[in-house]
């Protein structure tokens, strides 16, 4: 026996050899009664075409039946074995074979009624043909189907609660369930999505049942029950216990059809606030349509279907899919409701609902494009495509696409959007590349402009904006990339070319020829010291102007590390600083950086020649864009369609430092005293309007501009300020740009001594003597400066200029007013105001009549300027007006002390101009905001000077702010007058709902000054914290934001030295990935690469990768000053 044994274990370890044992092949299973011939034969031919398209398979099936043979055969011998050790029971055989016969019959019996057992490799074929019956009968054959169920009662994974699965007879179909219809599954709570969508609800009123007067409602029915009723107790009869008829349910197989969704009992039917009668219909009619985005969509959906060329339908159409979308994802809540038809612009939608949505705008522009017949109407179908197809489209195909419709000859939309789309991919980025494109359109352009100016036609101011733009676009690349000196020489060329130019008129070569002899005798050019101009060049002679003295740079000197990349990093910012102007070839250190010198051919291809007809119209544009270059605000001399291009995020200025430090309110206080604290916000780098009582304010809260040493951080790349001093002072005093004066004096007065700033403006006034804005700038540089009494003086001298009831002069009096009420001497600003409308009253206490006459000529003026238009006139005696109700009316529904006024009284005559200008359509104008931000100012002077009720200020700055949500002036002020640690922030509202959504069919408001609040806002509210800091910045600098801040290298920096000073928050890893993004989004931006060897970086790179960063700088075109490899060999050397 143990022999036997043996053996059979030495069978059961043989491997067999799959090469050359093949198994008996099975039988296939015989068909049953129950199956036809055609399933017999397409059963076959399955398993042919199986057999035939997957010999690998096969083989696998062979060996998994040679091992299955084998262990049979085993199992066979172990059973004759126990056979023969049991063959001298007879009792247990008969047992045995009694028990086998009922398992063969059970075994058949299952049989009967199974369906043919497939092999393994049947259950799952490639089926090429498919089944023609689908179509016939609209669903598959349920018997081919494996029996399954599905989880969660219908719902669909990624819809939040609406989308549900259901059984039409044999089909399964999607539907959408209303609000209000039920869950379908149970309780409503179960569903976490519709409880969380619930919970951001507003409480809606439950009106009771009208009941009889006699009758007493029982305590029992004194609550609302939150869950549904237990079912009654049902007699055999059918009644309930108290007798009624229960709701009989709808019925299905009636002859009828099926039952309708709106006569089906609804779980919302309790919450009903309409008013109805005792006895309610068991059939309720249905609601009519609501009017709201679903109505509008509809219309405009059969608008154009039968209009198809109405290209506003298309567009209003495609902007109302964001309502509809929030619409539908908000949970339970009403379509009329105006949180329904806000899109949600913080953020709140998942990628794959970004991109469902951008898919559907996509299908609408493709279907609308086809139809466009004018050229804007095309260009503005194609950039929403584009926008969109960057959702959707792979960057292979959206790179083909961007060359089809972004060609050079394409309207200027297009091409600026397809330059945008190069400069903010680093695949394919290259500066050289970049630089090609732009100098290619700016040829274009001005070869355009010349024609144009030729043949007098129209068209001449907008391409005179495009070509300025693009000269802008142009120089900030090459600033950005490490060219600074050849930046600063092309636009030192291009303003002596437009403002510097001779007397003579020249052609466009001879222009050319005669500038290269001026910039090739390397006389001083404009804004260095002792400039004279291309025109005194040319006046003067060749050879009669001597070029400026030879200049040395200080050696460059690395101390405090013996790490070898930041001394290299510390090399290369000191070669990047002294690059910041244009070197001449007698200057030393030349020899070793050839591209410090910039020759006439290097910015030879980069300049314009504006014919002589266009030079007044490109002064200011030249004006505005210069100071946007240099980092600072425009000054607003170019009008709004250019103002709107300078805020492009890819040019525009320079914003002041963002104070992100968290936790600034005291913990615990829910109230807060408007006069101990003002706005946080510092307005440099905002979004406002201009105004010279925000240029010359002492407060650098409200200040349109700032000190430079507080734009710029020490380590921050820059242009020189002096340079930039003497520019823009040559170009008003030496070039005649009267209108930049007031900048420029500001400007003095910010970064230099307040001697100085007199000097200037003494200079100035005696130019421009007959400038009363420029006497009204130099009041307030001494008024800032502390002498009241020197103001009071140059006020009192201009005053006796001006003529009565004219614009100039109603500015100084109401600068004048401004001044005393701020000091708080009312009556002396009431007496300035009467002066205005009579010169010669000179007391301190107007009459009564008096002031009934200047109320009603001041407000007589303000409208008979509104209807002529001259809304600047309009403004400045609404202005007026305000003041004087301010400072003379009484009574008043606000309180007010003895240093106040009546501040109702006073708001009520602005509110009645404001909605007047918004009935003449004139109500977003900058002289409308300019008005609004002086009566947001007296406002805060009345809530900082005594009693006064905070909500009334809260609401009527939500009123300025709803007007002009771009505004910073009004959102500081806004978020000012909020109650610290409340848990709903209405800032955040409004900045959701309000400033950083677009309008559709309307520029956005959108933009970075604005995005710069809301970064600041969530840092210093009182629960602010570094995670949502960090969400703020996601959400300017998201890809998928149709007018995010993406493009802002300044912004990148600015969010990777947060995240670098919050790695304990935030974690190691989110400064690194920031970094790369960052690189990714602005490839073409030095600094964003010289971050890496920062002191918030340390450490996060390792040696490798901060190599590749430097050589990823070399490859992408990029300026650096010391050679990295030589530099450290160098370095070895001296070691």
């Amino acid at each position: 026996m143990d022999k036997e044994q043996r053996q059979d274990k030495d069978k059961r370890r043989a491997v067999p050899k799959f090469g050359s044992f093949k198994p008996n092949p099975t039988p296939e299973p015989a068909p049953t009664a129950r199956q036809t011939e055609e399933e017999i034969q397409s059963y076959k031919d399955r398993q042919g075409r199986a057999d035939k398209d997957s010999r690998s398979r096969d083989r696998g099936r062979d060996r998994r039946e040679a091992d299955r043979g084998h262990r049979r055969s085993s199992r066979e011998r172990g059973r004759d074995r126990e056979r023969h050790r049991s063959r001298g029971d007879p009792e247990r055989d008969r047992e045995r074979d009694r028990e086998r016969e009922r398992k063969r019959e059970k075994d058949s019996e299952r049989g009967r009624h199974r369906s043919p057992v497939l092999s393994s490799n049947d259950l799952f074929v490639m089926d090429k043909r498919g089944d023609p019956l689908i179509v016939q009968y609209g669903s598959n054959d349920r018997s081919q189907v494996p029996v399954y169920h599905r989880f969660g009662g219908g719902r669909v994974i990624g819809s939040p609660g609406f989308l549900i699965i259901h059984r039409d007879g044999v089909r399964e179909q999607f539907s959408i369930r209303l609000p209000g219809e039920g869950s379908g599954s149970g309780s409503a709570f179960r569903d976490k999505a519709l409880v969380a969508a619930a919970a951001r609800l507003h409480p809606r009123r439950i009106k009771p049942e009208p009941e009889p007067a006699h009758s007493a409602r029982p305590p029992s029915e004194a609550f609302i029950p939150l869950s549904p009723p237990r079912k009654r107790k049902r007699h055999h009869n059918g009644h309930d216990e108290d007798g009624t008829h229960p709701p009989s349910p709808p019925d299905y197989r009636s002859t009828y059809g099926k039952a309708r969704q709106d006569n089906l009992p609804s779980d919302s039917d309790s919450d009903s606030d309409s008013d109805s009668s005792p006895s309610r219909s068991p059939s309720p009619e249905p609601e009519p349509d609501l009017p709201g985005p679903r109505a509008r969509a509809a219309d405009l959906s059969r608008r154009v279907k039968t209009h198809p060329s109405d290209i506003p339908a298309w567009l209003e159409l495609v902007a109302l899919q964001d309502s509809l979308f929030a619409s539908a994802s908000s949970s339970f809540s009403s379509p009329s409701s105006p949180s329904s038809a806000i899109p949600d612009i913080l953020g709140g939608r998942t990628a794959e609902e970004a991109r469902s949505l951008a898919e559907l705008k996509l299908s609408l522009y493709q279907e609308a494009l086809p139809h466009a017949v004018s050229p804007q109407d095309r260009e503005t179908l194609l950039l929403g495509m584009m926008r969109e197809g960057a959702r959707v489209w792979e960057e292979g195909v959206l790179k083909k696409k961007w060359e089809e419709v972004g060609s050079p000859d394409a309207g200027f939309g297009l091409w600026k959007a397809r330059l945008n789309y190069e400069t903010g991919r680093v695949a394919g980025f290259a500066v050289e590349q970049v630089r090609d494109m732009i100098v290619g359109k700016l040829k274009a352009l001005g070869r355009e402009l010349e024609r144009v100016a030729a043949a007098g036609r129209e068209g001449e101011e907008e391409l005179c904006r495009q070509v300025v733009y693009v000269f802008l676009r142009l120089t900030r690349l090459l600033h950005d990339a490490g060219f600074a000196e050849l930046a600063v020489a092309a636009w030192q060329a291009l303003l002596e070319m437009t403002f510097c130019r001779p007397p003579a008129e020249y052609a466009a070569e001879a222009a050319l020829t005669s500038f290269a002899d001026f910039w090739e005798g390397e006389v001083a050019r404009i804004g260095e010291d002792g400039a004279r101009g291309w025109r005194h060049f040319v006046e003067a002679g060749e050879g009669m102007v001597d070029p400026p003295e030879p200049k040395s740079d200080k050696p460059s000197v690395v101390r405090g590390t013996m790490d070898p990349l930041k001394a290299w990093a510390l090399m290369e910012k000191q070669g990047a600083e002294k690059a910041r102007m244009p070197a001449r070839t007698l200057d030393e250190g030349t020899e070793d950086d050839p591209f410090r010198v910039v020759l006439f051919s290097d910015i030879k291809e980069f300049l314009v020649w504006f014919p002589s007809p266009v030079v007044p119209q490109v002064k200011p544009l030249l004006a505005d864009a210069f100071l946007v270059f240099c980092g600072l605000p425009p000054a607003g001399l170019s009008g709004e369609p250019f103002l709107a291009l300078l805020r492009d995020p890819f040019v525009a200025a320079t914003g002041q430092g963002l104070d992100l430090g968290l936790g600034k309110e005291e913990a615990g206080t829910t109230t807060r005293d408007l006069t101990r604290h003002g706005p946080e916000f510092i307005q440099h780098g905002g979004s406002l309007a201009i105004s010279a009582q925000l240029l010359f304010c002492k407060s650098s809260k409200f200040r349109y501009l700032d000190e430079w040493s507080r734009i710029y951080e020490a380590a921050d790349k820059q242009v020189d300020l002096s340079w930039v001093l003497r520019t823009i002072g040559y170009l008003v005093r030496d070039c005649g740009m009267e209108a930049l004066a007031t900048y420029y004096l500001a400007m003095e007065w910010l970064n230099d001594d307040s001697a100085r700033a007199r000097k200037v403006a003494k200079g100035l006034l005696k130019q421009y003597s007959s400038n009363i804005q420029l006497y009204n700038a130099y009041a307030l540089v001494e008024w800032a400066n502390g002498n009241a009494e020197v103001s009071h003086k140059v006020f009192s001298s201009a005053t006796g200029l001006v003529q009565p009831l004219s614009s100039d002069g109603q500015l100084l009096w109401n600068t004048w007013a401004w001044t005393h009420l701020e000091s708080g001497q009312k009556d002396l600003a009431l007496a300035r105001l009467c002066s205005s409308v009579d010169k010669e009253f000179r007391g301190p206490i107007p009459s009564p009549a008096l002031l009934l006459t200047a109320k009603s000529q001041i407000a007589s003026t303000r409208d008979y300027s509104l209807s002529s238009r001259q809304l600047g006139t309009a403004a400045q005696y609404a202005e007026s007006l305000m003041l004087l109700e301010y400072l003379s009316a009484e009574g008043g529904s606000e309180p007010t002390s003895e240093t106040q006024g009546n501040i109702s009284a006073a708001l009520s005559t602005i509110h009645a101009f404001s909605h007047e200008l918004q009935s003449r359509n004139l109500h977003d104008t900058p002289h409308h905001e300019r008005l609004l931000q002086s009566a947001a100012c007296l406002l805060y002077h009345h809530a900082t000077h005594g009693p006064y009720r905070p909500s009334y200020v809260r609401d009527q700055l939500q009123t300025f702010v709803h007007l002009f949500p771009h505004n910073t002036l009004f959102l500081s002020l806004f978020a000012w007058s909020q109650p610290p640690l409340r848990i709903d922030d209405p800032v955040r509202a409004v900045l959701r709902t309000r400033a950083l959504a677009g309008r559709p069919l309307r520029p956005p408001h959108d933009r970075l000054g604005t995005r710069r609040f809301a970064i600041h806002h969530e840092a210093r509210a009182g629960a602010g914290t570094a995670h949502s800091v960090r969400a703020a910045f996601e959400a300017a600098l998201d890809d998928g934001d149709d007018n995010a801040c993406r493009g802002s290298a300044e912004l990148w920096i600015r969010y990777l030295r947060f995240c670098c000073s919050r790695r304990a928050e935030l974690g190691r890893g989110r400064a690194r990935e920031v970094f790369y993004r960052a690189i990714g989004a602005c490839p073409g931006a030095k600094e964003v690469y010289m971050e890496a060897f920062g002191e918030g970086m340390a450490g996060m790179l390792s040696e490798a990768e901060l190599r590749a960063v430097v050589e990823t700088m070399a490859e992408k075109g990029l300026r650096v000053h010391v050679d990295l490899d030589d530099f450290l060999q160098g370095r070895r050397g001296e070691k």
